[in-house]
């Protein structure tokens, strides 16, 4: 039987991150598809690894490995994780949670955010609102002020 050694290595990686998804570039020139695994445990790890023949003698074998293990947040939609290998790159791509807007109350009897956070459009669309009466409020006293000015007969003596 011949003698097989590993040589393991570690990968190059790239992230990119953006709003809708977080991309994995892992660099495995040499490699072909087959010889690559890419799993999500259900522990909340992704493992990527492969391993392919480098040499093959009569009385030995070396064969190059790697293993890489990521956390996968709750934040993405481990459903839709899917990977592609083209021109020895291995392309994994992370689609995050679409956060939802609530039609109703975003907070709790105690006037406090609920656990489930309050979106951005949430809160921009309260301070929109709170601006628009901010407005109206002005203008208001404006219209007062200037009625008191015109039909008030006070002295400011």
């Amino acid at each position: 039987s011949k003698e097989t050694s590993y040589e393991d290595f570690e990968p190059l990686c790239k992230w990119r991150r953006d709003q809708n998804s977080d991309k994995l570039e892992v660099h495995l020139q040499g490699f072909k598809r087959q010889q690559l695994k890419v799993e999500i445990h259900s522990s909340g790890i992704l493992e990527i690894s492969g391993e392919r023949l480098m040499e093959e003698g009569k009385s030995k074998r070396i064969i190059s490995r790697f293993r890489k293990e990521f956390p996968v947040s709750e934040n993405y939609q481990r459903t839709q994780i899917h990977a592609k290998f083209y021109n020895g790159i291995l392309h994994l791509v992370m689609p995050k949670q679409i956060p939802t807007i609530s039609t109703t109350g975003d907070e709790n009897n105690d006037g406090k955010a609920s656990s489930s956070g309050t979106s951005y459009l949430t809160c921009l669309m309260k301070i929109k609102n709170i601006a628009l009466e901010i407005m109206i409020l002005a203008i208001s006293l404006a219209i007062v002020g200037a009625y008191v000015k015109k039909y008030c007969q006070c002295s400011l003596e």
